[in-house]
């Protein structure tokens, strides 16, 4: 009798470490489910729980066991994050989600976007030499008018005080330098 209850006992103490590879099982499923099911966290939070409880079983089964299994998640816990973010940020789904698309309109955007600003360079370019007059006070950023066209300019010394004659004298940084006119 006594060696059947030495043989019970023996597969109910080894109940717990079974339990905390299923949990770990269980939380890298859920974890792997949250990247393409987004929950607001919901699955972020059950993976946590079922690591926490992994951790439990570990402790359940053994106190030296539950310390070495606390030190494995301190320790590789933040590595394997680490890889597994870099190898989601190389995925065709994690360029999509984070970039947009990956068929290349990216790269038409940014050209489209790069013509746009050196058209508003150019046209800004125009200006020098344009006399105007300044809308609000220039302190020494404000809004000036040249040819019935409202543009945010920079004084170029000191503060221009509204409804003054102005005149563009540079360009820099996609804004307009002007001066004050003395008349």
């Amino acid at each position: 009798m006594i060696p059947l209850l030495s043989q019970t006992a023996t597969v109910q103490s080894s109940s717990p470490i079974l339990w905390a590879f299923i949990f770990i099982a269980v939380a890298i499923i859920i974890f792997f489910i949250e990247i393409f099911l987004p929950s607001g966290g919901l699955l972020a939070l059950l993976g946590g729980l079922a690591i926490i409880a992994s951790l439990i079983a570990f402790f359940m089964h053994d106190i030296n066991t539950g310390l070495i299994a606390t030190g494995i998640y301190i320790v590789f816990g933040p590595i394997i994050a680490w890889i597994a973010f870099k190898i989601w940020a190389s995925s065709s789904l994690a360029k999509r989600m984070i970039l947009g698309d990956v068929d290349g309109g990216g790269e038409f955007a940014k050209q489209e976007s790069e013509a746009q600003r050196r058209e508003r360079l150019d046209e800004l370019h125009s200006l020098i030499g344009a006399k105007g007059e300044t809308i609000t006070v220039l302190r020494p950023v404000g809004v000036v008018r040249i040819e019935n066209q409202r543009y945010d300019a920079m004084a170029e010394s000191g503060v221009i005080s509204a409804n003054k004659p102005v005149e563009v004298v540079n360009v820099y940084d996609n804004q307009i330098k002007v001066r004050e006119v003395i008349a």
